[in-house]
């Protein structure tokens, strides 16, 4: 019987049965905490507030709590064909669930609790935080399956990977809201965040509606100045 063969997709270390398009599909959505991890650092560099840096701090704690927990159990991955690369020894628990599981309970309290009033001109503007709600779970769903379908993991593997997530998602946002969070603008008036602009949005309802009014007075002030139309 021929040996299954697996490909990876394109420049990066994730396989694949070939041939299979849905394992295709579902190889890119294992990429997704890689991605989300990468793509915040622009969103660090151009947002500059404390409670982003706090969830990408959080990123890595929960990376963290993975390795340390992966080494005390000690639990192998599942056997795949020979000649295929897992990068890893152990898979208990599954750290791409384990991300999933993070985000997605961190972000969803953060919303739901923490932000309390955006304002938008689109019909969306009352049931948004539901569809990103819902958005989130089906992606991070489809990270976790990924895991299992192309054998990086077993089940029991990936389940505790998002529980353990949830749990850490959960306890950071605690730490945020009763511990952490309370001091942001003390720690954003400080003179070194002064001299990096970092900011504090905590105390404002809605920050988007704050910034866009914020820039809005600016652009019609500079526009009285140089005698632009505004």
């Amino acid at each position: 019987m021929e040996a299954e063969l697996w490909v990876p997709v394109t420049f990066t270390h994730v396989e694949y049965p070939k041939g299979d398009w849905l394992g295709q599909a579902l190889a890119w959505c294992s990429l997704l905490p890689s991605l989300t991890v990468i793509s915040f650092i622009p969103i660090l560099l151009l947002r500059r507030d404390l409670t982003t840096m706090y969830f990408y701090l959080g990123m890595f704690v929960n990376e963290l709590t993975n390795q340390v927990l992966k080494r005390i159990i000690a639990e192998p991955r599942p056997p795949r064909t020979a000649g295929t690369e897992l990068w890893s020894k152990y898979g208990m628990p599954s750290s791409h669930s384990q991300f999933a599981g993070y985000f997605t309970l961190f972000v969803l309290l953060l919303f739901y609790l923490r932000i309390k009033e955006v304002t938008f001109i689109i019909p969306l503007a009352r049931i948004w935080k539901h569809v990103f709600a819902v958005q989130s779970i089906l992606v991070s769903g489809a990270v976790c399956y990924s895991r299992y379908y192309l054998r990086y993991h077993t089940c029991s593997q990936v389940w505790a990977g998002f529980l353990v997530g949830c749990v850490v998602g959960t306890l950071w946002f605690v730490l945020l809201e009763k511990f952490v969070g309370p001091y942001f603008p003390i720690i954003a008036s400080s003179p070194i965040c002064d001299k990096l602009l970092i900011k504090d949005y905590s105390l404002i309802p809605n920050a988007l509606w704050c910034e866009y009014i914020c820039i809005k007075q600016e652009m019609r002030s500079r526009a009285k100045k140089y005698n632009r139309p505004e």
